[in-house]
């Protein structure tokens, strides 16, 4: 189990405020926060990058040095990867995997490096320069790398950030198989919640050097009380009514003749998988519903609220398909 405990770091200002939570062997924890939120500054402490001002990190219960007491930074059982990726570029893809499996034994290494081309998909440009592979492609290599010498926490610092939709789908696919296959923990850092949201069995909020508490997938989504943490998940539509502040995600409605809202129908936006339609309330704010098919007329709603605190501990797969 990895455990963070009264976390805090200062430079300039408070950057982390007294950050504690614990991840269990093979679970993904997702982080979530703006710019400058701090989550880039907690996974260097975590990974060992870093030395905090207050707070140790815990790996099954040993307490991890300070970054300060170590001749080199970092710890072997917790790798981070990094929006930069630190690949060799001039080196193959090959090379640089047996690079960051040097201290093994040469038949291990041998095997080790096999299975990360094979597991990762990266057979296919093994002898191709890491220089000349594609965005999605060095961020495959940058994991393969990290966990070439089998740690137990994997840290992945924004890993979407400059993917398509495509190779998004894939990575997804790619750290279900982590978990699975290396029984690995993984913390994902995004500030874009719902590359996120689809993944982890728990999610934490970061807003100014502080966490919010653990919340499941489901509720993390659907409970709307902080409007800029909702929002980090995506849409929130907010109106009045009868003197009620009311916020609601775009499927949380029903169409009923004399419901409680009247829209006022402007446009629709094709998403490929659903509909995205906006309406005008009865203060001319913005409402977005989505829908298999598109709205082409004024409607009335009821909101059905789903935030209900459900007895959910996830949403990923207990098991990756493997192939």
């Amino acid at each position: 189990m990895l455990e963070i405990k009264n976390i805090s770091v200062a430079f300039d200002r408070p950057i982390l405020n007294d950050i504690s939570f614990a991840a269990k062997r093979g679970q993904i924890i997702g982080l979530v926060g703006r710019s400058g939120a701090g989550k880039s500054t907690l996974l260097n402490v975590i990974s060992g990058q870093l030395g905090p001002q207050h707070g140790i990190v815990l790996l099954d219960n040993d307490i991890l040095p300070n970054p300060e007491q170590l001749l080199v930074p970092g710890y072997d059982e917790i790798k981070l990867v990094s929006q930069d990726y630190n690949l060799d570029p001039y080196h193959t893809v090959e090379e640089n995997i047996r690079e960051a499996a040097m201290s093994l034994p040469e038949k291990s290494k041998i095997r080790r490096v096999e299975a990360l081309l094979k597991l990762l998909k990266l057979n296919d440009i093994r002898d191709v320069k890491a220089n000349e592979t594609s965005g999605g492609e060095q961020q495959r290599l940058s994991i393969a790398r990290a966990i070439a010498l089998k740690p137990k926490v994997l840290l992945l610092d924004e890993p979407f950030s400059n993917l398509d939709s495509q190779l998004r789908a894939l990575l997804f696919r790619y750290i279900l198989r982590l978990r699975e296959e290396e029984d690995l923990t993984i913390i994902l850092v995004s500030h874009e919640g719902q590359d996120v949201l689809g993944l982890s069995d728990a999610i934490y909020f970061l807003n100014n050097g502080k966490l919010s508490a653990r919340k499941t997938p489901f509720n993390a989504y659907y409970q709307l009380n902080n409007l800029g943490n909702a929002q980090l998940l995506g849409i929130v539509n907010q109106t009045n009514h009868n003197g009620e502040k009311i916020r609601f995600r775009p499927d949380e409605y029903e169409v009923k003749e004399n419901g409680m809202l009247s829209l006022d129908f402007d446009y629709y936006v094709f998403l490929g998988t659903q509909y995205l339609n906006y309406f005008s309330g009865t203060k001319n704010e913005i409402i977005i519903l989505s829908s298999t098919v598109p709205f082409k007329t004024d409607i009335q709603i009821d909101i059905n609220r789903k935030r209900q605190n459900r007895k959910q501990t996830s949403t990923t797969p207990k098991k990756a398909n493997k192939r």
